[in-house]
């Protein structure tokens, strides 16, 4: 009872408090006294609600309790029960008030986005010991960096770096630069009698803004001994007024500088030096859609609350503002909006409204939105800004995809703080996660289905033939309809992807771990996705985003078709292991091996180090058997066995023979013993397979040196090039494989196969080899007529010929052999092919050039990959030619700069050939 009684008293004296001070009545010794019981019994009560954390301590002479619930409502909620003194506590509050009042970087569209990198660079320099670094913004004019010096500024005084009321300067170098000496007498002040009209001292902005912040913007006009006298400022904190040689100032100011000129080119070294962070600020046209979106509706909303006008704009004109390129920047949108707006308000016959539409448009205006190619349609409907409206009302915050992202992730975040807490269990979690991502992720299918536009569609079909991909190579089947929901979420995030990060690091971070660890299958599948998507389509996803969609993933039930017994290929080579276990893996329909390419310098210790961790994140309790090319490896038996719930046989001498036979077995569920056993007395050994006697079909095969995926791609592009009627098979074939078993592969066996048709050649003894390039520059038609010479019709074999040469087109073919990014690689291409045609003085046929994208994205690939090298010799050489390959070589060095490759001579002689063949 008494200690009721002590704990209401308590409260009613934290109640009374004024501040976060000394009261004498809520000591032990108050309290007591209040209530009539003895001390100690006080003291006892009040230490035990401290440990309940129903009160709080101050540890001084005497402690000093206060009732939590109410010290929280009255000033603030305390981390700690305890504290060391009253100054412990205020500090603790300062820093809450701190944390919790607006950053004034906040304000400035992109902070969380594009410009993210450079408000770091700048809060690292001002926090920087003593009067921070000095740094230097570069940009185009119009790009925000004066708005950034003054919130610089602001930040300064709220971090408590500069006193609240210190000083910002600004000096525009510009506007002196005709007038060096003026410039250094703004710069630095002068003396009485320093030159003819100096008849008083004059203070310098470098003094003036003692203790503050002086900016200096368009600096690239600073002459050199300006930039002399301020390198020597930076060095020692001191200055000289002109005129005033003897006498030597100091001012402690914090140094901004701004330019839009190429910084190596306009400053002395020895200045640059002494400014060690160049923060760069992107144009308008480098900033997301979202940052350009919210820049359009700031400037909008602005114009109402001037004309004190409702504003109703068009999708049309919208659609353009969003779609048009910005040569001025920030500057140049607000002025064009600011334009339309007057001419709209001296047009408008309505006295509460404005229509914002293509007649609103001068015709200067109209042509420019008129010109534009290619419109991103993002706005279907009209919109309606008032003086009233914020941003948030139409991007951002209050959307719908915007509230839905933010719930999912509230949901996770309490999800998994109650299962660290241990009110539940892992099982559990997984389930309730799991089905409130595969909820988030299918509601994106149902919203706005009128939105079904053709951007979405295109993005649905890449997806379709990325997920494909994926299902071919890792062997598990994707639901379409969880396609299209995948979909939905990539074409919809741009919506709401401003808002990340919205989970706690430390808290996106554990889930983030636990999801990859517990979900090996869909992790993988995931990061294949999502490397994809980042290459073909330019998105990339954050941590949290990834832990939403494998959850997804999760809820999807994925099955892997894979044998209880796990089977790991160890080789050295840069794809040995890995081009074993794909053709195994495809032979048998279902992923039986993983493969690990080691280096052949690596250590024993280096292998033993990733079958331990490949241990430890799969179940081998069935057992392990690991296919090995060095009998030195067997030695890893015995200690990887250590490590695993179950047993390992070790085989040594890998080949695709033997790989074959042991993923068989594996399949099929064979004792590791009957393995190990069948394994050795097996091989080598001798049998034959016979094939009923039956007329065979004929059939074209293709290879791509990339990978069985472009194969079967171009296996696509031959299919729909031949009419019903030709009774030709199409097969796609690993590259490595044809090559190394040759006519031994089963389709000989079963097919007349009259061609070979791929980006590089197998070498197939007796059988016809057509280059992909020689197709789609059109040289190929006698070698089509020849490989389809038993159709007699004459017109069908043209009309295969120009289907060919049809669906072959360049961006289909350079994206069918090469996970290279597209548009970028042809554009290096078009470059490269431009210089060698201005510095050869030659004009290269249509051809040609369709040869040479091909060849050369081909050749890009190969030497990303390090594989597949073109031998080529050259019968006789000459002055003509070694000039002009030389040519050649410095016309492809950009390419070779931009994916850090270097083309062989052999490669600059096939392209010299190339050109030149006639």
């Amino acid at each position: 009872m008494s200690k009721k009684v002590v704990f209401k008293a308590l409260t009613f004296g934290t109640e009374q408090m004024q501040g976060i001070e000394p009261f004498e009545i809520l000591t032990t010794e108050g309290i007591s006294e209040q209530i009539g019981i003895q001390r100690n019994t006080t003291s006892q009560y009040l230490n035990e609600l401290v440990k309940e954390s129903k009160a709080i301590k101050i540890k001084s002479r005497p402690a000093y309790f206060f009732e939590r619930e109410t010290f929280t409502k009255k000033f603030f909620k305390a981390d700690k029960d305890i504290y060391d003194n009253f100054q412990s506590i205020s500090d603790e509050l300062q820093k809450k008030r701190l944390e919790e009042t607006p950053d004034p970087f906040d304000s400035f569209i992109g902070t969380s986005t594009s410009l993210k990198e450079a408000i770091d660079q700048i809060k690292s320099s001002v926090y920087y010991p003593g009067i921070g670094l000095p740094f230097m913004l570069y940009g185009e004019t119009g790009v925000g960096k004066s708005l950034l010096a003054k919130m610089t500024y602001e930040f300064c005084q709220q971090k408590g770096l500069i006193d609240e009321k210190a000083p910002l300067l600004e000096l525009n170098c510009a506007q002196y630069y005709h007038n060096q000496e003026l410039l250094s007498s703004i710069l630095f002040g002068y003396s009485k009698g320093a030159f003819t009209g100096a008849d008083k001292d004059h203070v310098g902005l470098l003094e003036a803004a003692n203790g503050g912040i002086l900016f200096l913007d368009e600096c690239h006009r600073l002459g050199p001994e300006s930039q002399e006298k301020l390198f020597n400022f930076i060095d020692k904190g001191t200055f000289q007024r002109i005129g005033d040689n003897n006498k030597n100032r100091s001012s402690k100011v914090r140094l901004i500088f701004a330019t839009t000129e190429n910084i190596q080119e306009n400053f002395l070294r020895t200045f640059l030096r002494r400014i060690p962070i160049t923060i760069n600020i992107p144009n308008l046209d480098h900033r997301t859609k979202q940052e350009l979106a919210e820049f359009i509706y700031t400037f909008l909303i602005n114009e109402s609350k001037k004309l004190n006008k409702t504003l109703i704009v068009t999708p049309w004109i919208m659609n353009r503002f969003l779609s048009l390129s910005y040569q001025d920047n920030v500057g140049e949108l607000k002025n064009m909006i600011k334009l339309i707006c007057a001419s709209g308000y001296s047009k408008s016959t309505n006295k509460n409204a404005i229509l914002i539409n293509s007649d609103t448009l001068e015709n200067n205006l109209l042509s420019k939105f008129l010109s534009i190619k290619e419109i991103d349609t993002v706005e279907n409907k009209e919109i309606t800004i008032t003086p009233t409206s914020k941003v948030s009302d139409f991007i951002g915050h209050n959307s719908s995809n915007t509230r839905l992202i933010r719930s999912i992730f509230k949901v996770f975040i309490r999800l998994f703080e109650d299962y660290e807490n241990g009110k539940f269990k892992e099982d559990f979690l997984i389930h309730q996660l799991s089905r409130e991502a595969n909820t988030v992720i299918e509601l994106f299918v149902t919203k706005d289905q009128k939105d079904q536009n053709s951007s979405l569609h295109f993005l649905t079909n890449t997806i379709k033939e990325l997920v494909n991909y994926l299902e071919n190579n890792h062997f598990v089947k994707i639901k379409g309809n969880s396609i299209i929901a995948l979909s939905n979420y990539i074409y919809r995030r741009s919506s709401f992807s401003i808002e990340f990060p919205i989970m706690d690091k430390k808290i996106s971070s554990k889930l983030y771990q636990f999801a990859t660890k517990k979900f090996l299958i869909e992790t993988k599948l995931l990061n294949a996705l999502l490397e994809l998507i980042e290459t073909k389509l330019d998105v990339t996803l954050e941590e949290e985003e990834k832990i939403l969609l494998v959850f997804y993933l999760k809820s999807l039930n994925l099955e892997m078709k894979q044998p209880d017994m796990h089977g790991v290929i160890l080789a050295h080579g840069f794809s040995t292991a890995s081009s074993i276990a794909d053709v195994v893996n495809h032979f048998l329909d279902e992923h039986v091996f993983d493969a690990f390419d080691m280096p052949f310098n690596v250590s024993v210790d280096k292998v033993k180090t990733y079958m331990e961790k490949y241990l430890s994140t799969h179940d081998c309790s069935s057992g392990l058997v690991v296919l090995v090319d060095m009998g030195s490896l067997m030695v890893l038996a015995k200690t990887l066995v250590e490590h695993s719930n179950g047993p390992v046989l070790m085989i040594n001498n890998v080949t695709t023979q033997q790989a074959l036979l042991v993923g068989e077995m594996l399949r099929k569920g064979s004792d590791i013993e009957m393995i190990g056993e069948k394994i050795t007395s097996n091989l080598p050994m001798s049998y034959e397979i016979a094939y009923p006697v039956i007329e065979k079909q004929p059939m074209i095969i293709t290879v791509c040196h990339t990978g069985l995926g472009a194969a079967q791609q171009l296996k696509e592009f031959l299919q729909s090039s031949l009419p019903v009627e030709v009774p030709f098979q199409v097969e796609a074939v690993d590259f490595n494989y044809i090559k190394k078993y040759g006519k031994e592969n089963s389709l000989f066996k079963q097919y007349d196969v009259q061609a070979i048709i791929g980006t590089a050649n197998p070498e197939v003894e007796g059988v016809r080899y057509i280059a992909l390039e020689e197709l789609i520059s059109g040289h190929g038609e006698s070698q089509i007529n020849e490989v389809f010479s038993m159709i007699e019709d004459q017109t069908i074999r043209k009309e295969i010929n120009d289907s060919l040469v049809r669906n072959l087109s360049i961006e289909r073919l350079v994206s069918a052999i090469t996970i290279l990014d597209v548009k970028r690689v042809i554009a290096y291409i078009d470059n490269v092919m431009d210089d060698m045609e201005r510095r050869l003085r030659i004009n290269l046929s249509n051809s040609k050039k369709a040869i040479l994208y091909v060849h050369i994205a081909g050749l890009v690939e190969r030497s990303i990959r390090n594989s597949n090298f073109l031998e080529y010799k050259v019968k006789q050489s000459d002055k003509i030619r070694a000039t002009n390959i030389k040519i050649i070589s410095q016309a492809i060095e950009p390419i070779e700069m931009a994916y850090n490759i270097k083309i062989s001579e052999d490669e600059l002689n096939y392209l010299y050939d190339i050109i030149f063949d006639e």
